[in-house]
């Protein structure tokens, strides 16, 4: 078997004019079983170093051409002769000549005439001194790259970066120069990362780490430094989020020129084992003076202005602006607020009712949160709704209308109200993990309702979004006895494989095809070929928006089987829909 360099025995290279010395050394040191190689002066040590990276160096002083000391000194300038043991050969025992040898670089050194053994034994204790030491500068440099770096991309970590961003921001104010960060998050990557799995993930931001090297070593700002000098200008500071420092910019545009740049190779294609994957970014910039003069507060300031590029509808850049300050202060507030109304049931479940097309008579309900804020009013739940999904609030929140909704079907049969089908509606955010049949089930056993009293509403993107597991999840609750209908179908991943594959028992047809439906031949086409699809599948078509009686009566016509909308009553409190009910209203005298 062929041995590996790290295997062989240490190499000891032999400087010195002398033959017969070197052939003495060559003996002595092959007996205790090193190798070596010969040199007979320093010129020629110098020049093969390289090729050889010898574990040791016997280096004479006295030679021609070039004497031992400038020899030393020559290999200790090479990357790889820093560490290098040197046992320097002189038969001068002069203190100057000690101090010279030391100052030269030499490791130890050892006085003519040689007593061999000692020769042997001082080479050995070098090696291991040596050793010894690259051992300890190894595990100086993990600890630094534990400390400084990020193990998954090899970018810089968080420190570094703000150090970084620290020093570099001295030299700018010295030297008068502006300076952009940028702060960066991808979209969707936590829809990535749940539906290929965290593998997947980890190789994906590698690839992104990769493509974001490239963009900022191909940028005019990177080409004015010296080299190696932007190799800890770019960081991943967590997650999916990367920071960019760019230096000595010439005008702020120049930063925007890199992040459209990261934008555009970001869309190109990631092809990951059998994954072809596409993602974006927003991209946040502030700049050096203009928007901070310290790393606290330029960062921040970008992470603000990447905010904004997401409520801009990401995939793109925004500069950092002062209002931003005022809009974060009135997030956090609503984000404060919104915590407290989960934890302390501020909430309340509105009910819009849901009606039969043929006779008129309500026979369901959609239950719809509302959020009367003690000084915001009444905020929608397109306002609420996202920051609950966002702040990881939703499983607490879908617990609360689990229980609100069967508490309320727990008042009408105690108070007499005829069977009706509740829908809840249920947010696609971490859908999987919802536990959805537990809770149901929990909320059917705690009380004297029926399975059938509920309907479970989800929209088309959670099939999309995991197929598998959402199955079971779909096929338990049906297996408990409930509805499953899908919301606004049409609008977003449509599939008719998931009609056949998924247990669905009922199709919203979205508002949006409704409104023009006695205007539109194309919306009525697709409105008639929905109801048709689903009566052919032994699907309930409902039909969302309704506003004229003139709609009403052309879903009838079509065969819709239900249908809601502010012709029949916006969403209301649960005492008005109550009384509703009770006075067992149709809504055929609309006709």
């Amino acid at each position: 078997m062929i041995k590996t360099a790290s295997q062989l025995n240490p190499l000891i290279q032999i400087v010195d004019d002398d033959f017969a010395t070197r052939l003495l050394m060559r003996a002595s040191l092959e007996k205790e079983g090193f190798r070596v190689a010969e040199a007979e002066n320093g010129l020629i040590a110098v020049a093969e170093f390289e090729e050889l990276h010898p574990d040791a160096i016997l280096l004479d002083v006295m030679m021609p051409k070039l004497d031992g000391f400038d020899t030393c000194r020559a290999i200790r300038k090479h990357s790889r002769g820093i560490n290098t043991p040197i046992l320097m050969v002189t038969g001068l025992e002069d203190l100057d000549s000690i101090h010279r040898a030391f100052d030269s670089g030499a490791t130890d050194f050892i006085t003519k005439p040689i007593n061999w053994p000692v020769l042997n034994y001082r080479v050995k204790y070098m090696l291991r001194a040596s050793e010894a030491f690259n051992d300890v500068v190894d595990k100086q440099k993990q600890i630094q790259e534990l400390a400084f770096f990020d193990h998954l991309t090899g970018l810089a970590n968080r420190t570094m970066f703000k150090d970084s961003l620290e020093h570099v921001l001295t030299e700018s104010t010295a030297e008068e120069t502006q300076l952009a960060v940028l702060f960066m998050d991808l979209d969707r990557f936590k829809t990535i990362n749940d539906t290929l799995g965290h593998h997947i993930g980890d190789i994906l931001l590698k690839n992104v780490a990769e493509r974001i090297n490239t963009c900022i070593r191909e940028s005019d700002t990177f080409s004015r430094l010296k080299k190696n000098e932007s190799k800890s200008y770019v960081s991943r500071l967590g997650g999916d989020e990367f920071t960019i420092m760019l230096p000595k910019l010439r005008n702020p545009e120049d930063a925007s020129k890199v992040a459209q740049r990261i934008n555009t190779s970001l869309a190109q294609a990631f092809t990951i084992e059998t994954h072809e994957i596409f993602i974006s970014a927003s991209i946040g910039i502030s700049i050096f003076p203009l928007d901070g003069t310290n790393a606290e507060i330029l960062m921040k300031h970008a992470d603000l202005a990447m905010y904004h590029a997401k409520e801009k509808g990401k995939n793109g850049f925004q500069f950092y602006k002062k209002s931003l300050n005022i809009k974060a202060r009135e997030r956090l507030s609503f984000e404060n607020a919104i915590r407290k109304a989960v934890a302390n049931d501020e909430f309340s479940l509105w009910y819009q009712p849901q009606v039969n097309l043929q006779d008129g008579r309500i026979n369901g309900a959609e239950s719809l949160t509302r959020w009367n804020h003690p000084t915001l009013g009444q905020v929608s739940p397109s306002d609420f709704i996202p920051s609950i999904e966002e702040l990881g609030l939703i499983l607490p929140f879908t617990d609360w209308v689990i229980r609100q909704a069967a508490k309320q079907q727990c008042y009408w049969q105690k108070n007499g109200i005829r069977p009706l089908r509740l829908a809840v509606n249920i947010s696609s955010k971490h859908f999987v993990q919802q536990h959805l049949p537990d809770k149901f089930r929990r909320a059917i056993d705690d009380s004297t309702l029926k399975p059938y009293s509920f309907e479970v509403e989800i929209t088309e993107s959670v099939m999309a979004e995991q197929s598998g597991e959402t199955l079971e999840i779909l096929q338990h609750l049906k297996g408990l006895g409930m509805t499953i209908s899908v919301d606004d179908f049409g609008t977003g991943y449509s599939s008719l494989m998931y009609l056949k594959t998924f247990p669905i028992n009922s199709i919203k047809i979205d508002r949006f095809f409704v409104k023009d439906i006695m205007t539109s031949p194309q919306d009525a086409a697709i409105v008639q070929a929905i109801i048709a699809m689903a009566q052919s599948l032994e699907m309930t078509v409902i039909a969302e928006g309704i506003e004229t009686s003139d709609q009403f009566r052309m879903l009838r016509d079509m065969g819709c089987d239900m249908g809601q909308g502010y012709l029949f009553s916006p969403a209301i409190p649960a005492e008005d829909f109550t009384k509703l009910v009770l006075e067992n209203t149709s809504f055929n005298d609309l006709l």
